[in-house]
């Protein structure tokens, strides 16, 4: 039975932070429509297709600032979600992303309560000059207080976000200081400066300097070596988790598993019966979204072939440190080989996995893979 999982965007935020390129509102005076988005939800739910032979594995509310919802309301959608797919296990992954402010403990217990068994908080930095230049709604030492209390609540499953790579100002490891806080879970990303955003802009003006990719690489591997000394494993390009704490979710999307994502800027994939599949993403705008009829806020449709769905799974999969079942390369041997002798890639156990320098250099991986077919 093929795996699905479950993604809600809410996109409503109290600011917008100078990098963010994702579908994000910020909360109107008059405050976020929560009953009305959360309707709007429930009704795409149930106008989504039928997706028979699935079994739900997880259900992610990303944003945005989802732990903005009320608890009750994200009850509400997480019970729908489970009932629209008949999920019984007791073991199914229900993240929440959660911004440090958020994280009291009478959050942390009414979100259990709602269902949810997995938070994933946004700390960012623990650097006071570079979360000023974030834009962050947090200081110094909210990030680790955040942890703490949900660990304190009970929760497992804890995740936290940290950025590397912001230009100019920081001098703390964030990084090793996370990781010493606890969560079993990390997400380490290198800053992205997207056209779009106010970075964008700033990057445009000369008033803000990225760094270069040698310091960005240089960064990227101290923080692996910091956190393989904790006993965290590097399974994917930008995670790190201790044994048996791989997010659920987020694996689905590298391995080309199913995913249904509601709500305003949300993508979803669905495989066919003939070995291709079906992309789609729905308007970004909230205000659109809320304005669309249930399941017509569909902006972009894009059918894959088997040969499309195989390469992506390709590209995808090199993502991690799983790699890619040799069998799976037929065809593109010389693209195999380019990989390796690059030092982008080895063989072993019948896979091909990328190495460090693979990972720093997935583009690169990607193009090659791409242009290596038959």
């Amino acid at each position: 039975m093929t795996q699905l999982g479950v993604y809600i965007h809410y996109p409503y935020c109290r600011k917008l932070c100078p990098y963010c390129d994702f579908a994000v509102t910020v909360v109107p005076r008059a405050g976020a429509p929560h009953e009305a988005y959360v309707e709007a939800l429930l009704a795409e739910l149930a106008a989504a297709p039928p997706l028979p032979e699935r079994r739900l594995v997880s259900i992610y509310l990303g944003g945005g600032t989802p732990s903005l919802l009320p608890p009750p309301l994200i009850g509400r959608l997480v019970a729908a979600a489970r009932e629209r797919f008949a999920a019984t296990d007791a073991a199914l992954e229900v993240t929440l992303e959660a911004n440090p402010t958020d994280c009291t403990a009478e959050q942390m217990a009414a979100w259990r309560a709602a269902g949810i068994n997995r938070v994933s908080i946004g700390v960012q930095s623990t650097d006071p000059a570079e979360l000023a230049l974030l834009g962050r709604d947090h200081h110094q030492g909210d990030g680790a207080a955040a942890l703490r209390r949900a660990l304190d609540a009970g929760f497992d499953a804890v995740s936290a976000d940290v950025i590397i790579g912001v230009p100019g100002v920081g001098a703390a490891d964030s990084v090793a200081a996370v990781a010493d806080d606890g969560p079993p879970h990390l997400s380490v990303y290198e800053l992205t400066i997207e056209a779009r955003t106010h970075f964008g802009k700033r990057t445009r003006r000369g008033s803000l300097q990225p760094l270069g990719d040698d310091s960005l690489a240089a960064r990227y591997e101290a923080a692996g070596r910091e956190l393989a000394s904790r006993g965290y494993e590097h399974y994917e390009i930008s995670s790190y988790a201790r044994p048996g704490f791989r997010a659920v979710h987020n694996s689905l999307y590298w391995s080309g598993g199913d995913y249904l994502g509601l709500g305003a800027g949300a993508a979803s994939f669905v495989r066919d019966a003939g070995g291709g599949g079906q992309r789609w993403t729905n308007v970004r705008s909230a205000a659109a979204y809320l304005r669309a009829p249930p399941g017509q806020a569909v902006a972009e449709r894009t059918p894959l072939s088997a040969a499309e769905l195989t390469e992506d799974l390709l590209w995808l999969g090199m993502r991690t440190a799983d790699g890619v079942a040799e069998e799976l390369f037929t065809g593109r041997e010389a693209a195999v080989e380019k990989l390796i002798r690059a030092d982008l890639a080895r063989t072993g156990g019948g896979r091909i996995r990328p190495t460090m320098r693979g990972f720093l250099l997935h583009d690169q991986v990607a193009r090659w893979i791409v242009a290596g077919r038959r």
